[in-house]
């Protein structure tokens, strides 16, 4: 059972004073600073690019350098602080090392602050951040003051990140390099497992699951399994491991097996309700959601498992299940604006930024889309992210965008990767074209304007527009929001 009585303050590092992050810039890289400022520590930082983020942490005092330079490292620094994004040839690491200065991974300093904590951690190819964001408002709502770091930003209170006073630490956990391996939370949930990160695991989705076996492994006996077995490889999972899983494992999903079933999911409009059945209380209750789509029917339901679990007031639940704003760049809409062609057009064009970068996030994306606006035409610009999925997942995508009425395929966004041929926007945008479903249009450039006049001067209205990716895309969709264009084509003065 939960306690409000119960508090728990994170104890400060000895001998630890100034923490350099290198690659501070990214969410969890942000959401760890962030915390650590709050606990009095000197921080500063690394990056290429300014963002929401680092605006954020500047706020916050934190010095930030916007280039990888040996000189940012200096003998004052007490601990180091590494991006998974960070090569080894990295001159700041070098130099780190040269200077005998501890060096840790996101992961492993994650693992510190958690130590002495409640920890609650949320894994999964899809659902991670917008479970962990909602996990975090029903025990806020509950008056439990956690601390969390997140993916992303909620809309409610603009936070990824919160020092909080209890002894809860609620986190989004990632299993793209095994990092996720350093963390001994309480309770684990497991959203799903799919075709992702492969490069990592040997491109066999076998040594995946086996990686995911290991770190349920070592939840403590008392701890906590939480897992959708609407998902086949969470399924298989469970089912050949319970026998070496001898801790509480609470099942969830549609499955007819599963320990929280649902039943009845409705859409309507950006409303979604549903039927859930706690079969060991023999408890009934409907659900109402303020946000879209039957993958966050899943993402919900997780949290109420794991609320549930500690012994939550349902009310509580279910009434900041239903207040839930949802999670910026999720199937975010940003606003309408009118067509060029024709300004007396009142079918006005509806925008939308999601971060979705594989198939199946983009399959929920775009049926999501259809169900609330059945009569709109639906455009997609998609931006690919990274060589390496774009080849893993070539078929997977060329069938998935060939399903919208228009497609604008973008420049592929590397991060960080090295070329790989035939994995990028040009061998998507051929493969697409002769399948035939579709006439996709690439746009070569990579300037902001140019890409929005090309997309904006072929819309009619009574249009969905979706930017969809998980890169520098969103810079676009802001874009566009910010002008609305006024009804005439942007260009550079408006810049």
């Amino acid at each position: 059972m939960f306690s409000k009585k119960i508090f728990n303050k994170i104890p400060k590092m000895k001998n630890i004073n100034h923490i350099y992050f290198i690659g501070i810039g990214g969410s969890g890289m942000g959401g760890i600073a962030t915390i650590l400022a709050k606990q009095g520590y000197k921080i500063s930082g690394s990056d290429l690019f300014s963002n929401f983020i680092i605006k954020d942490l500047t706020l916050l005092n934190i010095k930030i350098y916007f280039k990888h330079d040996a000189k940012n490292i200096t003998n004052n620094i007490d601990l180091v602080i590494v991006s998974t994004a960070i090569k080894n040839d990295n001159p700041e690491l070098i130099t780190a090392k040269k200077l005998n200065i501890t060096i840790l991974s996101r992961a492993q300093m994650l693992a510190k602050l958690m130590k002495f904590s409640y920890g609650i951690t949320i894994t999964g190819t899809h659902g991670k951040t917008t479970t962990t964001a909602m996990i975090y408002e029903i025990y806020k709502l509950a008056g439990l003051n956690p601390t969390f770091i997140n993916g992303g930003i909620l809309k409610s209170s603009k936070k990824y990140a919160y020092l909080g006073s209890s002894k809860y630490f609620i986190a989004e956990a990632d299993e793209s390099d095994g990092s996720f391996l350093h963390l001994k939370p309480i309770i684990n949930i497991i959203t799903n497992i799919e075709n992702e990160h492969l490069d990592f695991y040997e491109h066999n989705i076998e040594i995946l699951k086996k990686t995911f076996l290991k770190f349920l492994k070592k939840l403590p006996s008392y701890g906590c399994i939480i897992i959708c077995i609407d998902n086949i490889h969470n399924y298989d999972l469970i089912k050949k491991n319970k026998h070496l899983l001898k801790k509480n494992i609470i099942t969830y999903g549609f499955h007819k097996d599963a320990d929280i079933q649902l039943f009845n999911y409705n859409q309507n409009g950006y409303k979604t309700s549903f039927f859930l059945l706690e079969k060991k209380k023999n408890l009934y209750l409907k659900i109402k959601l303020n946000i879209p789509g039957y993958h966050n029917v899943l993402n919900a339901t997780a949290a109420f498992a794991v609320s549930s679990y500690i012994g939550l007031n349902y009310s509580i639940i279910l009434r900041s299940l239903k207040k839930f704003q949802g999670i910026k760049r999720r199937f975010d809409i940003l606003g309408m604006l009118f067509p060029y062609k024709n300004i007396n057009n009142k079918k006005n064009i509806i925008i939308i930024d999601d971060y979705g970068h594989h198939p199946t996030e983009i399959k929920m994306t775009i049926n999501t889309a259809r169900k609330i606006w059945p009569n709109r035409n639906l455009i997609m610009i998609f931006q690919p992210h990274r060589y390496s999925r774009t080849k893993n997942l070539s078929n997977e995508f060329v069938k998935i965008l060939s399903k919208v009425d228009k497609l604008f395929l973008l420049k592929i966004y590397s991060a960080g990767e090295k070329f790989i041929k035939n994995a990028n926007s040009e061998y998507l945008f051929k493969k697409i074209k002769k399948l035939g479903i579709i006439k996709p249009i690439l746009i070569k450039s990579k300037n902001y304007y140019i890409i929005i006049n090309n997309i904006y001067s072929q819309l009619i209205g009574n249009e969905i527009l979706i930017f969809q990716g998980a890169g520098d895309i969103n810079n676009i969709s802001s874009l566009l929001m910010k002008y609305k264009f006024k009804n005439k084509k942007i260009n550079n003065q408006n810049l």
